[in-house]
């Protein structure tokens, strides 16, 4: 369905998750979408990773609309473990989250890029989809990261039990 409210709870997220990475100090990666909003401006998929690239594990958490969004910016408040990554992918489909229809491959293709960029150097990777059940992410990142050891860790919902499944994954031998 499309309506100026579901643009404007995309681009009030966006801002509110891109001032938390500024805040701690992680750099982010926006990737255009080729649609528009229904206020006529751009989507992105933004992505952050915080802690060493090289690290022997990474959690993977995609978030697909507002109250996802908010559980990024809290997780962005406490750094990974030491030898940890944690790599965020706000927005998985910008469309989606704006209200509009947007083309189904497109999230794919840029969550491939996520995997070869943020994840290329990790060996043990656990997803953790917000909220929803996303057993396609594994079959898309494991085509990119055939090295990889990929496990999608049971869905969430709310702040503490996405923080207790991120800290039970990266404590695992």
């Amino acid at each position: 369905m499309m309506t100026a409210e579901s643009t404007n709870s995309y681009r009030t997220a966006r801002r509110a998750f891109i001032a938390a990475c500024e805040a701690a100090h992680v750099e982010t990666v926006a990737r255009l979408h080729p649609m528009r909003g229904t206020d006529g401006k751009p989507l992105f998929m933004d992505c952050a990773a915080a802690g060493p690239r090289h690290a022997p594990k990474a959690a993977l958490v995609v978030a697909h609309d507002a109250a996802e969004s908010d559980m990024l910016i809290a997780l962005l408040r406490e750094p990974p473990p030491p030898n940890a990554r944690l790599v965020l992918v706000h927005a998985y489909d910008p469309a989606r989250f704006a209200g509009i229809q947007g083309d189904p491959a497109w999230p794919t293709a840029m969550l491939e890029a996520v995997a070869i960029e943020d994840l290329s150097h990790v060996r043990h990777i656990g997803v953790l989809p917000l909220d929803r059940k996303s057993a396609d992410l594994k079959s898309v990142l494991q085509a990119r990261l055939p090295d990889a050891t990929i496990a999608v860790l049971p869905p969430v919902s709310g702040l503490a039990k996405a923080k207790q499944a991120i800290a039970r994954f990266f404590q695992k031998d």
